[in-house]
């Protein structure tokens, strides 16, 4: 092999290898599934304790109440509609409670990566209502794609609100917006 095919084939190798890198980079990221970064905290500590009736504000249509005896540490728990967006809010006896046992079932059906079909939904109990359909125009029902209605939720005092949004931070932005109709005059 002559000096010159065989620093072709060096070359080639390497920029072959530089390629890969770097589509390696772009297709894993470097969040590992984190979601985007927003200025808004998902988890405010408060003492104060929210009820189902701090939802029952102009505007606010409380829809449906849920059964919560298979949902660790909830009171209770409420679909609510808003600006013609879905909410979701659950109630613990404090915000320490929220925290502690509502995180794990709120990050399972929030996100990209949420679960909201099958038997692997954790609490089973308005599962129908935390997803949504998406399929392409002319598809059959039978074609559903099914992914999370609520990309974001937070936790303020005993409440965790699940907010509907087309991207993480206009989920946050719908929920600081609900969340506001809801303190105080």
């Amino acid at each position: 092999m002559s000096l010159t095919k065989r620093g072709n084939t060096k070359f080639t190798a390497a920029f072959v290898l530089a390629i890969f890198i770097t589509m390696l980079t772009v297709a894993c990221g470097s969040d590992s599934g984190a979601r985007e970064d927003v200025s808004i905290p998902r988890v405010v500590a408060s003492d104060r304790i929210y009820t189902v009736d701090d939802l029952k504000v102009q505007g606010v249509k409380t829809v449906k109440s849920y059964k919560v005896d298979e949902l660790p540490g909830a009171l209770a728990a409420w679909n609510a509609i808003y600006n013609q967006l879905d909410y979701e809010a659950r109630f613990y006896a404090s915000h320490e409670d929220a925290v502690a046992q509502g995180t794990l079932y709120a990050d399972s059906v929030t996100g990209d990566d949420a679960v909201v079909t099958g038997d692997d939904v954790l609490w089973q109990e308005g599962k129908s209502d935390r997803r949504k359909c998406s399929r392409a125009a002319q598809a059959p029902h039978s074609s559903c794609s099914y992914s999370a209605r609520y990309l974001e939720y937070v936790i303020r005092g005993n409440m965790i609100l699940f907010c509907e949004g087309d991207e993480s931070s206009k989920a946050f932005e719908n929920c600081e917006k609900f969340l506001a109709l809801t303190e105080p005059a």
